[in-house]
């Protein structure tokens, strides 16, 4: 597989996203499996598992752990998504078998399902870059919402500013 940005494994996860027809916060992540024809299989598991990419008659699927608290399970299911639209991207990839291969890669497509950059940047314009509610809007914790912003540069961390 080629060296890649992640600049280049969000916007594989932006396309999705667009292709879907998701506009509007908040994404809809089965939404964006089902577009792609990908089945959602869930059932209760052990606490410890959460998703795992399987086959069904031949087709890649998602098994998802229904007992599991939404926000783990959005996370799960994005992680999962990551994998396989690495995988449609570029087919040397492989599916990740040594539990270790491509992860990163993956949980910066899932993230990117979750809070797509254009969205957030679309929607912080409307909203005055207000981070409560951008996070209530995107279903995420305003932790993670601040963290985005951040990182798409719509606010700034400057630290305690003393004025002497």
């Amino acid at each position: 597989m080629a060296l890649r940005s992640d600049t280049y494994y969000r916007d594989l996860a932006a396309t999705a996203v667009r292709q879907a027809g998701v506009e509007e916060p908040p994404v809809s992540i089965p939404l964006v499996a089902a577009r792609l024809g990908v089945p959602i299989v869930e059932t209760p598991m052990p606490p410890w598992f959460t998703s795992a990419l399987i086959y069904e008659d031949g087709m890649p699927a998602i098994l998802l752990n229904s007992s599991r608290e939404p926000h783990i399970q959005v996370a799960g299911l994005g992680h999962a998504l990551g994998h396989l639209l690495l995988v449609i991207d570029d087919s040397s990839v492989g599916y990740p078998k040594d539990g270790l291969t491509y992860h990163r890669d993956a949980d910066l497509v899932a993230e990117e399902l979750e809070t797509p950059s254009f969205m957030v940047i679309d929607q912080a314009q409307k909203w005055f870059n207000d981070y409560r509610y951008l996070a209530r809007l995107f279903g995420v914790s305003e932790k993670r919402m601040l963290e985005k912003m951040g990182a798409l540069g719509i606010i700034k961390n400057r630290g305690l500013m003393w004025d002497y």
